[in-house]
């Protein structure tokens, strides 16, 4: 009796388990028509920048090196993340993925890690994942030397000079059918 639940509708959804134990923001993947450019903090994420729902946040980038920097924002700078730790900009998205020339049909992460720029300041990393899609597959061609190449049509066709003997096909042999008592021939044909 204690699952018992009155008054309330239980709950028809599973809560989504954390993918990473270590601090990660994922930029969504963009697969499906009208998806949203959207960027999500995990728990351990949230503990490492001292954020929680609906805080500002501000990125940094260094394009020299390709180098992207996350703090927690103060005042009404930077943007403003939901209550559940996500912020949508499709300008940020989209000038991390040129500068970084990610494939967006997949997600994206990035692992975080304190920088020495300044205290509350964290680097970005791509991280190796294996949801990676590789947007050109690598080919890899082997060249051989086929000789001198011929004008010939190899599908046309030949006459093929064949020894007398073995042009002549023996004659199937044929097994002799028994009489059967009241049968005829059309009966075994």
């Amino acid at each position: 009796m204690e699952d018992l639940i009155w008054d309330a509708v239980p709950a028809q959804r599973k809560r989504k388990e954390e993918q990473f134990t270590t601090p990660v923001v994922t930029m969504s993947s963009l697969e499906k028509v009208g998806a949203g450019r959207k960027f999500t903090f995990n728990k351990a994420a949230q503990e490492l920048l001292g954020i929680v729902g609906e805080d500002r946040v501000s990125f940094g980038f260094q394009a020299s090196t390709k180098s992207i920097f996350i703090k927690r924002a103060s005042g009404d700078a930077g943007f403003k993340l939901t209550k559940t730790c996500t912020l949508s900009d499709k300008r940020t998205y989209e000038f991390i993925s040129k500068m970084l020339e990610l494939n967006n049909d997949v997600e994206n992460h990035f692992d975080l890690a304190a920088s020495a720029i300044g205290q509350g300041v964290v680097g970005m990393t791509l991280m190796v994942t294996d949801n990676v899609a590789i947007e050109e597959p690598a080919i890899v061609f082997e060249t051989r030397d086929l000789g001198e190449v011929s004008d010939e049509n190899p599908y046309e066709e030949k006459e093929v000079a064949v020894d007398q003997e073995e042009a002549v096909m023996p004659e199937p042999e044929v097994a002799e059918v028994a009489e059967v008592e009241g049968s005829t021939e059309e009966d075994v044909w």
